[in-house]
């Protein structure tokens, strides 16, 4: 199952904050998470900031660019693109949409 929600905050502007989780909603560390692009692709492990949570990694986008999430070798993924586009936050500052993407076994 995937669960994919956005926010618009200035100081976390345009990242996709991935968190792997087991059916318990516990965190999966060391886990691959694969990110393309029209351009190219960047492979990152979850587990690299465990003071935020075993399951979770982020990787920063490029304004105007869109972006698919996967776990590869898994049928799970983030079909739709995940888009960088301006957004404005509730304090009216300029950011770049950020996204939250859950992954969760079972």
């Amino acid at each position: 199952m995937v669960n994919i929600s956005t926010f618009c905050r200035a100081d976390a502007s345009g990242v996709i904050e991935v968190n792997v989780q087991d059916g318990n909603g516990r965190g999966i560390p060391g886990q691959e998470i694969r990110v393309r692009w029209d351009s190219g692709s960047d492979t990152f492990f979850t587990g690299l900031k465990p003071e935020r949570d075993a399951g979770y990694a982020d990787f920063d986008m490029e304004a105007g660019t869109d972006y698919l999430v996967e776990i590869p070798g898994h049928s799970n993924s983030a079909s739709e693109p995940l888009a960088a586009v301006p957004c404005t936050t509730s304090d009216g500052e300029s950011a770049i949409t950020s996204y939250r993407v859950v992954f969760r076994a079972g």
